[in-house]
């Protein structure tokens, strides 16, 4: 068994030595996966080293995660990790096919990610001095690589005014307390995205909602709550809105910023869809960035599921935010700031946005065709569309009806602000579904629902 082991060479560091001859033998197969290591005691015999030499060489491989040590029975070649025993059984046992969440698409990041990975064994002490990094910030670099990549889209960003955050519910919750909202009014659509609805029940905030029109929300309807309620605050999605899914126009988004400058309102602009269509208006940060907070993630694209966003906030907050932070999280990740920093230097962040891309396009054709005749507004580049029931159906009665005959999507009480009445309309969400035949097999299900009378309410006897 020891004759496999090298002799050393005498002038590097021993331990150091052992551990790389650990590396390599289970590399090349001569130590397998559960196979014992000698005994420390006849290793350092082979080796001429003392056994404290061998048991600091042994302390380092367990360290770097190539052996571990039993009591009482000696040390292991360690077995790969079953994540399958781990994690359980990922894959989902519902067999209903979703329509409900406005999610990306599934996305092969495995391979990508773990070379990425890779790279950071290579790190050595750069490594402690990223993870030991705390500014409220991050890193001045990971913001200056982050503009560099939102410049290509068009933005203009400042480096000093940029911040992260764990996902863009948490970025909203930051952009809340930052402008010391809690207790107070904002404004927002009339419907609106489910999460701010969350957030406003939690931190005490009373949403006052904004009417409606096919470019999103109307001017005259927040100049008439403006005065109403005197607000300090208005948020909004003018791009892909959630969930009607108009795109506001620039002129229309012109005349929003210049009655919130009139009126000293702070906007919060959700562009978290805004990368997405091919052709769009500049966001609203682009025409008043100090009377705009932008956010933006990588949910809807760059890399869904790594919970990574990102904010630009206008001078006059910069310290509010950094405050925000520091009671929420004290800093974000430094880790994980630079996965995402990574990613996007190595180019897989518009690699999937524009695999993205490709898949709304063919799940948009899938939509119209099946939809025709239908009473629905989509634009190029969403994630879902606003289907509006024809008479006779009730959101809620055709949510259920859909759910019985294996179909979730959301009604649209779960988006209505302000105790107004509830639109007779469903969002339908295209990129939950697992592949384009089962979005299209959904389609027909409930495009046969919608041309069908619902079935009347059994009478109680």
């Amino acid at each position: 068994m020891v004759t496999i082991w090298k002799k050393l060479a005498s002038e590097d560091n021993k331990a150091t030595q052992i551990v790389e001859q650990v590396r390599q033998l289970i590399a090349e197969g001569s130590l397998a996966q559960g196979e014992k290591l000698p005994p420390q005691r006849h290793l350092a015999e082979w080796l001429q080293v003392t056994v404290g030499t061998i048991s600091r060489a042994y302390a380092q491989a367990e360290q770097q995660g190539l052996i571990q040590s039993k009591m009482g029975s000696g040390s292991y070649v360690k077995q790969p990790n079953d994540f399958r025993r781990q994690w359980g059984s990922l894959q989902s046992s519902h067999q209903h096919i979703g329509m409900w969440q406005n999610t990306a698409f599934k996305q092969a990041r495995a391979k990508s990610l773990c070379q990425l990975m890779e790279n950071y064994s290579h790190a050595g002490e750069q490594l402690d001095q990223l993870l030991d990094s705390d500014g409220s910030q991050n890193l001045l670099s990971q913001r200056e690589a982050l503009c560099h990549w939102t410049e290509q889209q068009g933005f203009h960003f400042q480096a000093e005014q940029l911040f992260f955050s764990y996902g863009a519910q948490h970025g909203l919750q930051l952009c809340l307390i930052a402008m010391d909202l809690v207790g107070e009014r904002l404004l927002c659509e009339s419907l609106c995205y489910p999460g701010l609805i969350t957030l406003a029940k939690q931190l005490k905030i009373d949403l006052k909602g904004l009417e409606l029109d096919e470019q999103g929300i109307c001017p005259d309807s927040l100049l008439q709550h403006i005065e109403k309620y005197h607000p300090r605050a208005l948020y909004l999605t003018p791009t892909l809105q959630n969930p009607s899914a108009a795109i506001m126009s620039e002129q229309r988004r012109l005349e929003i910023i210049e009655i919130c400058q009139q009126h000293q309102l702070m906007i919060i602009e959700d562009d978290v869809c805004g990368l997405l269509p091919e052709q769009r208006p500049r966001a609203m940060v682009e025409l008043a960035p100090e009377q705009v907070i932008y956010l933006n993630s990588f949910s809807k694209g760059a890399f869904k599921g790594l919970r990574f966003a990102y904010l630009h906030a206008p001078v006059a907050l910069l310290s509010a935010f950094n405050s925000a932070i520091r009671g929420s999280c004290w800093n974000i990740s430094p880790l994980l700031v630079d996965i995402a920093i990574q990613w996007i230097q190595a180019g897989h962040a518009d690699r999937a946005l524009q695999q993205q891309a490709r898949m709304i396009n063919q799940r948009a054709q899938l939509l119209h065709h099946h939809l025709t005749g239908m009473d629905y507004t989509y634009h190029s580049g969403g994630l879902h569309c606003w289907l509006r029931l024809p008479p006779g159906w009730h959101c809620n009665t055709f949510v259920q009806a859909a759910r019985q005959a294996g179909i979730e999507v959301a009604s649209a009480e779960h988006f209505v602000v302000d105790n107004r009445s509830v639109p007779n309309a469903v969002r339908l969400s295209i990129g939950q579904a697992e592949s384009n035949p089962h979005l299209a097999q959904a389609l027909a299900v409930l495009v046969d629902l919608l041309k069908t009378a619902p079935a009347p309410p059994q009478q109680i006897i």
